[in-house]
């Protein structure tokens, strides 16, 4: 993808103008930070009572996975656990062209925070994150993963 900055100090309203063949995640992406419609998660910290305290925006690109547990969603970022208000499949949803991909029943992963895969026994591959934590993406998954992988890898370079 080609980038041309044009600077005009007589400028009297800004813009972007965006030229594509195909409608792409980064495409979408950049659409929606021009029009400031990048997605926020509302979550509160996970050791506090969800009735208490108050509630913090989390920026999707500071998850590095979000997990399903006994009916409640959790996302884990490096400064800690958030409880979010919100369901798995619409997490899935509105971040899939922000990196996020389904792992297995329970989980979406960021693919921009995964440092390793590594392939395991029985066909399964773990992701470990350099906050230490490993994911396990499921064998039902795997293909839908690599796919996803590939095609955010061609938008990238």
């Amino acid at each position: 993808m080609k980038l041309n900055l044009n600077e005009d100090k007589n400028l009297r309203e800004e813009h972007v103008d965006i030229y594509y063949a195909n409608m792409r995640p980064v495409i979408k992406q950049l659409i929606d930070t021009v029009n400031s419609e990048r997605p926020t998660l509302a979550g509160r910290p996970a050791d506090e009572d969800m009735d208490d305290g108050e509630a913090v925006m989390i920026d999707p690109k500071e998850i590095y996975y979000l997990d399903h547990i006994d009916r409640k969603l959790f996302a884990y970022t490096r400064t800690g656990v958030f409880r979010l208000m919100t369901t798995l499949g619409a997490c899935e949803e509105q971040l899939w062209n922000y990196g996020f991909v389904r792992v297995s029943k329970s989980n979406l992963v960021n693919i921009y925070k995964i440092r390793q895969l590594k392939p395991d026994l029985n066909m399964k591959v773990y992701a470990s994150f350099d906050n230490g934590e490993r994911i396990c993406i499921n064998r039902s998954y795997k293909k839908s993963f690599n796919e996803y992988l590939q095609r955010m890898r061609r938008i990238s370079l």
